[in-house]
């Protein structure tokens, strides 16, 4: 992987941490995908939901996946 997919990884990852506090997990994916959505560029998010769709996602928290699984463009 390139150093680029695996910043945006740790990032994902790291917003997935702050959202799993919440014991509904419904609302915690919901958490990161807008936070995703508002804050990252078109590019980032076109990348991380690529890295999903063609390499499983490999890296991701399971928070994350399921975020990233939501988003749209």
């Amino acid at each position: 992987m390139s150093s680029n997919i695996d910043t945006l990884i740790k990032m994902a990852n790291d917003i997935s941490d702050f959202f799993n506090a919440d014991p509904d997990k419904t609302l915690a994916a919901e958490g990161v995908r807008n936070h995703i959505s508002r804050n990252w560029e078109l590019r980032m998010r076109q990348m991380i939901v690529e890295h999903l769709n063609n390499h499983g996602g490999e890296g991701l928290s399971i928070l994350a996946k399921s975020a990233i699984g939501q988003l749209t463009f």
